[in-house]
């Protein structure tokens, strides 16, 4: 028995295809029967490659041929298996291979040529059809063949015929050297009926006699071997018209001629309906050549004939052609009138309709069983399939629109939800051939599967083809060592039974990239897909791990394996749901699969509740949410997590502060994550289309009337959370527009006006009235709008007043002028003329002097600098935007203070030295003070109104809920102690909101929309690195005008990614938190182990391979492993 033939082999005499007594009845499958047949001619040598409907066929075999004395093998391919059978029949022994009809094409080259040179002992080739592509892609018609190349052809229609037509094939070549082919369909091959056997007969070999001229067909001789073959083909059809294949019963002018499975099909119709003594049976198994004088003569006198044949009109073709001959005036009907289709099987309601039709017989409906439902069993993997962890890790590795091409076999189960690696698909070995040609003529990285069996058996030639033309694309080689889909035949590459290694061939055929990996490491597997993704020409794959069905079959069942089961508390909770935070997106298996690609990018590090990007943030916005849908090209999911939670977004993504980009666990290895890059993509993206918009969820108006303050970031949220909460929203500013810091304090090179007015825009559009040119303590009073009917009044003025610096040598003539940077600013802002001077010192190091600075570079100071007391890696400022003030020609000096001022001078000293000591000057004609603001509390009256002051000159509030001392006026913002940012204004504007709707409506109205959670400054646990350098990958940065152009004026500096950028980018990104709406063991893997049952996630411990796939991919690691009981 070889390599390729493992099945088990246990004697016993009394196996069913061994027992040699004539006479006895056994109950045999058609393929059963073809080898009993065998056996009974004396077959020394069988051959196949596996492949249903024929596989029985080598695997009984397999199974017998030691006791027997047989040469076995499952060779690597048909063609093999064809020449192997022929080589057999030369050494004089009796040989048969068996194929599917698919294969019977891969043979046809010695196919071909074999009845030209002839054999010598029989040879039997059994090639089973497909009606209807039950197990098969196509239908073919193996039939035409004969003609073509001279084969005898034997269709049988039941068991026992095949078992009479298989044993007197091989007296049938014999006889006229040629092979004989035997071409049962499905229905017989699977159907079991009961047989006659005759006595067993010892294989023999005669040996192999030398004779070149007869064995080789060089075109000499193959011309004189053409000229033999006419007389041996009629020698056949004269034996096989004696061999009693053409039986007749009932005598009638009308008659059915059938052929194969529907022969037995018509007999049954014929009997059920008593219509013997009116129409005539002719079953006919000799389907070339035909039996034509026997068929001449019961035409002649028949007035018509019913031709039942699968697939093509072969037969009746013929048999038109035959009444021409003889001018025989019968009347043929069949597929070419229409009675029958070629499509398919004959089925038993297709026939008796044909019938009826036909010969005009009147046919009484038959007994109709009450329709039973069917339960759905779609096709899919076997639970602990290999092939299905690989196909979710090319998934993961490849992205969204990666093109699959896949193979014949139960890889073929990747196509289709939820797997999706089959975008074509069209023979074995065929995966890496279309994969090549797809390449090379659009370019694109492709990806081909094959399986083991088929590298061997078609495999090999491709990928030499795509390494001889440097294809850019991956093949991936899925090795379970066995063919399991045709009935778990063994691969070459089995191991313990001495295997070819696949990685060695591969590398033989010149792919200078190859890789090993095991599919259950899941990690490993996506790294190794990663790799070959960024690499070029031919990468090849090799995905190994043994089918856990074929160990169970070989070795018995294994209770040394773990098993899994859910933890329900983890299972879909989601880190932000202590927070009330949990969001109500809709997940996607695109997401799911960036969570598995994160899992997988994590290894065996376990992820955090919540993300430390996420913990971070002043918003606390889903990061991982809509960088994840970023990843996978889903840009409304995206932004759908934006909006939810960012009110003010096209301001947020270009000036927030970034902190989550601190917290990235990327930080210390390739670089966070662009997360305020990514942010930016998807709110451009949404603004570029206005069908996007999501509108938020708004409540209805209930009479509630709150005024605000201050339309800066803290007050222009407050004013839009109200008015989603039914609130009548006033908002007042002493400036003419709304918009306050963002307006007159940012540069336009940071934050476009355009950008801020889109932000504007979906506030105003809510219905809050904004009353502009009014200042609090001078035009309206707090005690005052409580007076005029308001409810509730929100405090959001900002810190307005700047901190001033006393120096020494300010009063002289020509000492340099001062401003604040708010000033300063603000009159660039509303288009003032600003002298600047030719030399600017900035004093400060937070975003107002970096904002200066560059700002004063832009209208045209030839000398910039930045003064500030803190040392560079301790500057407030965004530590991006002060790199991008350097790349500016701007000087920055650390560790400094300003001494004195002196003639266009000012003098500073490092900070500690001594009085005098290291002293030095800069030359300046502007100095920008940007040390600081302070909130002008005098408007406020705190006294009068009861708002309690803090020491260091704030109002005093519950940061919570921004609650002063007064029940009904709330304060957030730089009024406030706390982050002085834009983010954390927005964030308090927010909680103020809420803190305001709690005190009105009570806490169970306002928590139907909770606030932001404050950051605390505690830090959270360490999250998980990529565990493999495959998943590292350097920074994506959205591209910026070049600094030499750029300082000329205001456009924008930074500009956005692409969207190719952004997908990369946000692929870095390893979701690292919990998510609780994730499906991915259900809606990836889609393993028969998980089941779910009223909404909730568990595993059926029957089907469990324990092969630990599921809880890699799941991101709450909500998937253990417990004892097996």
């Amino acid at each position: 028995m070889s390599v390729g033939s493992r099945v088990k082999s246990t004697f016993n005499p009394e196996h069913p295809l061994l027992i040699d007594r004539a006479g006895h009845s056994g109950h045999l499958l058609g393929n059963e029967a073809i080898v009993r047949g065998a056996l009974e001619a004396g077959v020394a040598f069988a051959s196949g490659y596996p492949g249903t409907p024929a596989s029985e066929i080598g695997d009984a075999f397999a199974r017998i041929s030691a006791e027997r004395g047989i040469v076995f093998e499952y060779s690597v391919n048909e063609k093999l298996a064809l020449e192997m059978a022929f080589a057999a029949s030369l050494a004089g022994a009796r040989s048969i291979c068996s194929m599917k009809h698919l294969g019977l094409l891969v043979a046809g080259d010695p196919l071909s040529t074999v009845p030209y040179i002839g054999v010598e002992a029989g040879m039997v080739i059994v090639s089973a059809a497909d009606p209807g592509c039950k197990t098969s892609p196509n239908e073919q018609d193996q039939r035409h063949l004969g003609p073509m190349l001279h084969l005898p052809i034997l269709d049988p229609s039941t068991p026992q015929q095949a078992l009479t037509m298989a044993r007197f094939a091989f007296e049938l070549s014999e006889k006229t050297r040629l092979p004989v082919l035997l071409r049962p369909t499905t229905r017989v091959c699977h159907t079991r009926g009961t047989v006659t056997f005759g006595s067993l007969r010892a294989p023999s070999v005669r040996g192999f006699v030398r004779d070149p001229q007869r064995y080789v067909p060089v075109p000499h001789n193959a011309q004189q071997m053409r000229v033999g073959l006419q007389e041996r083909i009629g020698r056949a059809g004269e034996l096989m018209a004696g061999a009693g294949f053409f039986e007749c019963t009932g005598n009638s002018t009308e008659a059915i001629l059938a052929v194969g499975a529907p022969a037995a099909t018509c007999a049954d119709l014929l009997g059920h309906h008593a219509l013997g003594d009116r129409i005539a049976l002719w079953t006919l198994g000799a389907v070339y050549p035909l039996p034509e004088a026997q068929l001449a003569r019961r035409l002649d006198g028949v007035d018509k004939v019913l031709v039942v044949e699968e697939l093509s009109p072969f037969i009746e073709d013929r048999v038109r052609n035959l009444c021409a001959v003889h001018g025989l005036r019968t009347e043929i009907l069949g597929q070419r009138t229409g009675h029958l289709s070629e499509v398919g099987e004959q089925t038993p309601e297709r026939l008796e309709e044909a019938i009826g039709r036909a010969l005009d017989v009147p046919l009484t409906a038959r007994d109709q069983p009450a329709p039973a439902p069917v339960p759905t069993r779609p096709p899919t993997l076997c639970p602990g399939c290999p092939h299905r962890a690989t196909f979710l890790a090319a998934r993961a590795a490849f992205g969204e629109e990666q093109l699959y091409f896949n193979d014949i076999g139960c890889y073929t189960l990747g196509y289709g939800a939820p797997l999706d690696t089959a975008d074509a698909l069209v023979c074995m070995g065929a995966g890496f051939s279309l994969a090549a040609g797809v390449s090379r003529m659009t370019g694109q990285r492709t990806v081909g599967f094959l399986g083991d069996s088929t590298f061997f058996h078609a495999g090999m030639p491709a990928l030499l083809n795509a390494v001889k033309e440097d294809v850019n694309m991956v093949a991936v080689v899925l090795d379970n060592q066995t063919t399991a889909m045709t009935g778990f035949q063994a691969s070459p590459s089995l191991r313990r039974n001495g295997s070819a290694s696949i990685e060695a061939v591969a590398r033989a055929l010149g792919a200078s990239h190859v890789e090993t990996v095991d599919s259950y490491d899941l990690p490993g597997t996506v790294a190794a897909f990663r790799r070959a993704r960024e690499a070029r020409s031919v990468s090849v794959i090799v995905v190994e791990r043994t089918c856990p069905v074929d160990e169970a079959r070989e070795r018995g069942p294994d209770t040394t394996l773990p098993l899994f089961e859910i933890d329900h508390d983890r299972c879909r909770s989601c880190g932000r749901e202590s927070l009330d935070l949990r969001c109500t997106q809709c997940v996607t298996t695109g997401f799911e699969r960036q969570l598995a690609r994160g899992c997988a990018a994590r290894g065996a590090n376990s992820s955090t509740p919540l993300a430390p990007c996420s913990t971070e943030c002043p918003l606390s916005l889903c990061i991982q949410g809509y960088a994840g849908h970023i990843a996978a090209g889903e840009y409304v999911e995206a932004w759908g997590h934006i909006a939810d939670r960012c009110a003010l977004p096209e301001s947020v993504c270009r000036v927030c502060h970034q902190p989550c980009e601190a917290a990235c666990v990327r930080q210390g290895v390739d670089g966070s994550v662009a997360i305020n890059g990514l942010k930016r993509f998807v709110v451009e993206w949404a603004a570029d289309r206005p069908d996007t918009t999501i509108e938020p969820e708004r409540e209805p108006a209930h009479g509630l009337k709150v005024a605000v303050a201050g339309a800066g970031p803290a007050g222009l949220v407050a004013a839009r959370d109200l008015a989603l909460r039914g609130y009548d929203v006033t908002l007042y500013d002493a400036a003419e527009r709304p918009g306050g810091l963002l307006v007159h304090g940012i540069p336009a090179y940071r934050l476009p006006p355009e950008a801020v007015q889109r932000d504007l825009a979906q506030i105003l559009d809510l219905g809050v009235r904004f009353v502009g040119n009014t200042r609090l303590g001078r035009d309206v009073t707090v005690a005052g709008l409580l007076e005029q009917g308001f409810d509730a009044v929100f405090l959001a003025l900002g810190a307005t007043r700047a901190t001033t610096l006393d120096l020494a040598g300010a009063d002289l003539p020509d000492s340099p002028a001062q401003v604040s940077a708010l000033e300063y600013l603000a009159s660039v802002a509303r288009g003032a003329a600003v002298d600047t001077g030719r030399r600017v010192v900035v004093i400060g190091g937070g975003n107002a002097a970096i904002d200066a600075a560059r700002t004063g570079r832009r209208l045209g100071a030839e000398q910039v600098t930045i003064a500030c007391i803190e040392a560079d890696d301790e500057m407030p400022a965004i530590r991006s935007e002060i790199a991008a003030a350097k790349q500016e020609g701007i000087a920055v000096r650390t560790g400094v203070r300003p001494v004195r001022l002196g003639s266009k001078s000012v003098c500073c000293a490092a900070i500690g030295d001594e009085v005098g000591a290291g002293e030095f000057v800069l030359d300046a004609d502007q100095i920008v003070l940007a040390i600081g603001q302070q909130p002008d509390l005098d408007c406020l009256e705190p006294k009068s109104t009861g708002l309690t002051e803090t020491d260091d000159g704030h109002i005093q509030i519950d940061p919570a809920t921004g609650a002063t001392s007064h029940p009904l006026v709330f304060a957030g913002g730089d009024l406030t102690r706390g982050e002085r940012t834009v983010t954390g204004a927005i964030a308090a504007g927010q909680r103020a909101a809420w803190g305001i709707d709690r005190s009105l409506r009570g806490a169970e109205t306002a928590d139907r929309r909770p606030p932001p959670a404050r950051v605390a400054p505690v830090g959270h646990p360490p999250a998980p690195a990529p565990a493999d350098a495959a998943f590292q990958a350097a920074r994506v940065e959205p591209h910026e005008l070049p600094p030499d152009t750029r300082v000329s004026d205001f456009r924008e500096v930074a500009g956005r990614l692409s969207e190719a950028e952004a997908r990369a980018e946000a692929s870095r990104c390893l979701l690292c938190g919990a998510c609780g709406n994730c499906r991915a063991c259900i809606d990836l893997f889609a393993c028969p182990a998980l089941v779910e049952v009223d909404g909730q996630v568990d595993i059926d411990a029957d089907l469990c391979t324990g092969c630990a796939v599921c809880a890699k991919i799941c991101p709450n690691d909500a998937i253990r492993m417990v004892a097996r009981v």
